[in-house]
């Protein structure tokens, strides 16, 4: 099970760039898994990067965690990037 670690983002105007750090509770010696964090000119605004080369599939536990924090933020605080609310549709 993944916990949030760490979570750094900087914004300016219209972009933003960040990481996240996730530790794995049921191998909790093991590195923490870091998700980078980009700005992008399309929906969905951002584009997550595992810095391990071998778990860049998207449905690999600590992307997915990302992608999720990322919309959920960028859905409440759009205005930070220079979008509005209709830009992130509600699921």
């Amino acid at each position: 099970m993944l916990q949030l670690l760490s979570l750094t983002l900087a914004y300016d105007d219209t972009r933003f760039f960040g990481s996240v750090m996730f530790t794995d509770s049921n191998h909790p010696h093991d590195k923490p898994a870091v998700v980078l964090i980009d700005h992008v000119d399309e929906s969905p605004w951002f584009r997550v990067t595992n810095v391990d080369p071998t778990a860049q599939d998207p449905t690999v536990p600590a992307m997915v965690e990302a992608d999720r924090i990322m919309r959920f933020l960028l859905r409440y605080t759009p205005e930070r990037i220079g979008r509005t609310a209709a830009d992130f549709p509600q699921p």
